[in-house]
């Protein structure tokens, strides 16, 4: 369904409201008083010199957003590979071919909470966090490896949760309820205390959240409506002792649970009879929201994380110390018996006729589990006298990290009918990888004049990884093999220059120059391939300039980059042809090119009164043909949508005594492209997904301050939008779409204390 109101009739509508001005807007972040940790100090956003976009708490808890699909529609050149809510490839300016390794890193804090490796699909383990009681969601545009180490090679997610503060006590809670169309109706509360004690000199802060988003996908084999649930459960605590001015202790744990008790696929027309020639109506839902399976594609996700940071003032310069461990826990089971082996064959089907003697095809099913447990240390050291106080800030540094992950995966057949495990066994894997990664690193800013400074960092990073495999018997791999352990060493040099020029209070010009790099590591031995050559880092160039300003008295804000982005090397996924057939394997394959532009407009006409503007245009192409990946020189890099923006209108008032504030936001995505695949004979690569554009609103009500009354809607036109497709993989030989959830009105009781 296409959205009929307009922006600007929508607008207009709201202009209408009998508001009587006076109210103050609080959801309204002055750049002047939005201070971010980018560059592991405190420093106000309008003064870093890189693309960085911090949403705020106001904004967070004013738009509901909840997890990285929201996060999409308020960062520029900010996309998403949403598969479900156990896998989401994050993509920053355009930068994915489909490879395994994650090309954004994602920090708590100080907590590097990211898959290194490329070792156990990590380009999909990114955490995705609940926003109650966040500061701020900070994301970095384009290489971080000089400050944050490998894997930043495309941007940063930096969750930075609120502080306990010894100088008050204070609480919070919100309930509320969502309903979906055609869907059902689930409900949520977060609740946050802060305790002060010990004379104002700690304080202890706790969050606990529970989270239900409604299903609204029916299965037509079994009868069972809304399979699609997903529920979070989670909480934090964080404890903070300042027993002395220059002493500070904070000690925090953190845990989130996320359980879905089926993806998001929709059953569609797809191209599975004719992956050469698909149909104009392939994105077609055949049943409405439905998915035919008798395997529930589950999944759930254990993240469980614990943090010591300790900083000490020696007067000229802050020692600090962060040290974490983290586990990262991610189950889920697939239903594969529709993926297509030819055109018009499926697995099942195969196996079924083939190998178990039943011309009705088994059920087949691909259980995996990864995890990784990750353990960091870094130690820094900074100088506190900056910029007028001294002429060179500096901080110097040492980080470790060692990783230990696994990738389990064992293959099940079953007879359709009773769900009876099939003999023999179809075969499992289970490889073990470790990685670990040691890196020292420099920044410093000069300051030439008062409006004049040069920033400039390094960092040299050696990283060496260890990987076992074992095949269990028998189908796909033959008897049973435990492969020698497979080894790998690399060192890498990343470093990064950014001249700044403050061209008065309110404007500010900068440029950027960085490098970042993704470790390469072991390949996966198989029996057709027993011993597959090592994988090798790829590398990113970045080229930034930059524009920050505000005008008339802060009322008008400007922020624009235009940036490139040279990718070498570029890792992917590819097939390696042997006498058995293909096999996937990691690999290097030629060069990709990035380049565009980046906006974040806004004018407050009023202070009742704010209107964003934001959205990126960008330019992502292979420089080089990838015949590991089908793919040619000039095709577009999967899932980068050529155009995407956001109109933000947010306001407030007073309406019979009372002050409301609320506001909507019209979300455009334009065409995107799935990802390459050289299986030409059955898997139509590389195909265009339309556009699409989305409507969310919201409308409270403040009751003095302490309470308040919301309701809210979240694609409220309803739109289709095509988030991910597959042209087979659903039963009866079609295809699967993952489409924007249907719309979705909640409500709201929050109160503080």
């Amino acid at each position: 369904m296409k959205i009929t109101t307009t922006p600007l009739r929508v607008a207009l509508l709201a202009a209408g409201l009998p508001f009587s001005i006076g109210t103050v807007f609080a959801a309204a972040n002055d750049v002047d008083e939005v201070v971010v940790t980018a560059t592991k100090r405190e420093e106000l956003l309008k003064d870093v010199a890189m693309s960085i976009t911090a949403v705020t708490a106001a904004d967070l808890e004013l738009r509901h957003d909840s997890g990285l699909q929201d996060l999409t529609e308020q960062v520029p050149g900010l996309s998403l590979q949403s598969i479900d809510a156990g896998k989401t490839r994050i993509v920053i300016r355009g930068q994915n071919v489909g490879s395994v390794g994650a090309t954004v890193a994602t920090t708590i804090d100080d907590i590097p909470f990211f898959m290194s490796s490329a070792q156990s699909n990590g380009a999909f383990f990114s955490a995705n966090i609940d926003s109650f009681d966040l500061a701020r969601i900070e994301v970095l545009r384009g290489p971080q490896g000089t400050l944050y180490g490998a894997s930043a090679e495309g941007g940063l997610i930096k969750y930075v949760t609120n502080r306990p503060d010894p100088t008050k006590f204070d609480g919070a809670f919100r309930v509320g309820m969502l309903s979906t169309s055609g869907g059902d109706s689930k409900g949520f509360a977060k609740g946050m205390i802060n305790v002060p004690f010990w004379d104002g000199k700690a304080a202890l802060r706790v969050v606990a959240f529970s989270n239900e988003t409604p299903g609204y996908v029916d299965n037509p084999l079994t009868g069972a409506k809304n399979i699609n649930g997903v529920k979070v459960q989670g909480g934090r605590a964080s404890l903070l002792l300042q027993p002395s001015d220059a002493l500070s202790i904070r000690a925090t744990v953190f845990a989130q649970k996320t359980k879905a008790d089926n993806n998001n696929n929709v059953e569609v027309v797809g191209a599975a009879l004719t992956p050469a020639a698909p149909p104009n109506n392939k994105f077609d839902a055949i049943d409405g929201m439905s998915q035919g399976t008798l395997w529930n594609n589950s999944n759930e996700i254990d993240l469980k994380v614990g943090a010591l940071t300790i900083d000490y003032d020696f007067g000229d310069m802050t020692l600090t110390s962060a040290t974490s461990y983290g586990k990262n826990d991610l189950v889920f089971s697939s239903d594969i018996s529709n993926l297509n082996l030819a055109a018009g064959l499926s697995y099942g089907d195969f196996f079924g006729g083939a190998i178990y003697g039943q011309p009705a095809g088994v059920l087949l099913t691909g259980n995996e589990t990864n995890f990784v447990h990750k353990f960091n240390q870094e130690i820094r050291l900074s100088s506190n006298k900056r910029g007028e106080d001294s002429k060179l800030d500096w901080q110097v540094g040492g980080f470790f990290t060692r990783e230990s992950v696994a990738l389990i995966q064992p293959y099940v057949a079953r007879n359709k009918t009773t769900l009876a495990v099939l003999a023999p066994p179809v075969g499992d894997a289970n490889i073990p990888a470790n990685y670990k990664e040691r890196s020292a690193f420099a920044d410093a800013t000069y300051h030439f004049t008062d409006s004049f400074d040069v920033e400039a960092g390094v960092r040299y990073t050696k990283v060496d990884q260890q990987q076992q495999t074992v095949l269990g018997c028998c189908i796909i791999y033959g008897p049973g093999t435990t492969y020698p352990v497979r080894d790998s060493a690399e060192s890498k040099t990343t470093w990064s220059l950014a001249p700044r020029w403050k061209i008065n209070e309110d404007t500010l010009l900068y440029a950027r120059l960085a490098t970042g790099f993704r470790p390469g590591g072991p390949n996966f031995p198989t029996p057709p391939l027993p011993d597959p050559p090592n994988f090798l880092p790829d590398s990113t160039k970045n080229y930034e300039v930059g524009f920050r300003t505000q005008l008339a008295d802060g009322k008008v804000s400007i922020d624009v980059a235009v940036f490139k982005i040279d990718w070498k090397d570029v890792q992917i996924l590819g097939l390696v042809p042997t006498e058995n057939g293909p096999i996937g394997v990691n690999g290097n394959s030629g060069s990709a090119t990035s380049q565009g532009v980046e906006w974040n407009l806004a004018w407050r006409p009023t202070e009742n009164l704010r209107i964003g503007y934001l959205g990126a245009y960008t330019d992502a192409k292979l420089k080089t043909d990838a015949a590991g990946l089908g793919a040619f020189k000039g095709d577009e890099l999967p899932y980068v949508p050529r155009t995407s923006s956001t109109l933000n209108v947010d306001f407030n008032g007073t309406v019979a005594g009372k002050a409301v504030f609320g506001g909507f936001s019209v979300n455009s995505v334009g065409k995107r492209y799935t990802g390459f695949s050289p299986s030409v004979a059955v898997i139509e690569p590389h195909v265009a997904l339309p556009s699409y554009t989305t409507l969310n609103a919201q409308l409270g009500v403040d009751f003095g301050g302490r309470y308040t009354l919301e309701v809210f809607a979240q694609n409220l036109g309803n739109e289709t939008g095509i988030l991910d497709y597959g042209n087979n993989g659903s039963r009866l030989q079609r295809g699967y779409a993952v489409f924007t959830a249907p719309r979705t009105v909640g409500v709201q009781f929050g109160a503080k204390f």
